[in-house]
């Protein structure tokens, strides 16, 4: 008798532990779920809160005029500017960059690519192997050069290049690293830009162009908004020509980033805006990433 009860009392045990391993496993299971609809819950948040914000961002760039207003009632136009320097609406940080800002990857003649490389700092001969390799991998044709010049220096010949489509193609380069790569980056455009616009260029562009005083005279001019051709010309004493440009546009970089909770929104956008003619916003590139785990 007594080792039946015993029996019996094992068999009631683990039976409570079964069922309390089920409870658990339960437990486990739905908090899991629940975590997994939290985290679609805020990614669709976001991408409703992005879609919004962008559209709001976009709309201000067809109605407003491309300058900095503080005292604007659109919250956009009261906080922008376009050199890139970030600002932030409704908690999200936006930036926009105008490409006629940025130097063109150059296709024939890799002199200004060399030039900003010296300006970042570069050794001067592996500056100059970057700018060759530039040319090599867009597949540009050199002629001979002078003698006693280097192999692979002549000059390049037009009609033989094949432009990058798209600026991670720079990581190719063999003399490229990683470092050198994100900061070159924000200084380089593959739209086809109409000029160059020294108002809303980077600073570590000017750099490659400009002395250390010239360029503190610069920053302090455009932080004034007092830069035009006359004003360019007394400060760097060069002669601005009809390839430089004093408004932005009509290609913007437009970027914003967006938290909630654990989830995070990134957005790059090449748009061209053109309010006066019939397709008034095109987007000329996009990408974009999304990150689920903690920020």
């Amino acid at each position: 008798m007594s080792r039946q009860r015993g029996i019996a009392l094992i068999q009631v045990l683990l039976i409570a532990g079964i069922i309390g391993l089920l409870m658990m496993q339960l437990g486990l299971t739905a908090r899991e779920q629940v975590s997994r609809a939290k985290r679609l819950d805020d990614r669709a948040t976001l991408e409703l809160a992005a879609l919004s914000r962008e559209s709001a961002l976009v709309y201000t760039l067809l109605t407003e005029p491309w300058v900095g207003n503080p005292d604007s009632a659109n919250p956009y136009a009261a906080a922008w500017n376009f050199s890139g320097q970030p600002f932030t609406v409704d908690e999200i940080t936006f930036t926009l960059q105008d490409e006629s800002g940025r130097l063109r990857v150059p296709l024939y003649g890799s002199a200004e690519f060399v030039q900003v490389l010296a300006g970042l700092g570069v050794d001067p001969d592996r500056a100059r192997r970057l700018g060759a390799q530039l040319m090599d991998l867009q597949g540009v044709k050199r002629g001979l050069g002078s003698l006693g010049q280097d192999a692979g220096a002549g000059s390049p010949e037009p009609g033989r290049g094949y432009p990058l489509q798209d600026l991670a193609e720079l990581k190719l380069l063999p003399d490229m690293s990683e470092d050198l790569y994100l900061r070159l980056r924000p200084l380089l455009t593959l739209f086809p830009t109409p000029g160059f616009n020294p108002m809303t260029a980077p600073s570590e562009l000017l750099r490659a162009k400009l002395s250390d005083s010239q360029l503190r005279g610069l920053n302090d001019a455009r932080g004034a908004g007092e830069v035009d051709m006359l004003g360019l010309m007394k400060i760097t004493g060069v002669q601005p020509d009809e390839m430089t440009v004093f408004s932005p546009g009509p290609a913007l970089e437009v970027s914003f980033r967006i938290e909630r909770g654990e989830s995070r929104l990134e957005r790059h956008s090449t748009i061209i805006v053109r309010p006066y003619q019939s397709v008034p916003v095109a987007v000329w590139q996009r990408s974009g990433t999304e990150d689920q785990g903690s920020t």
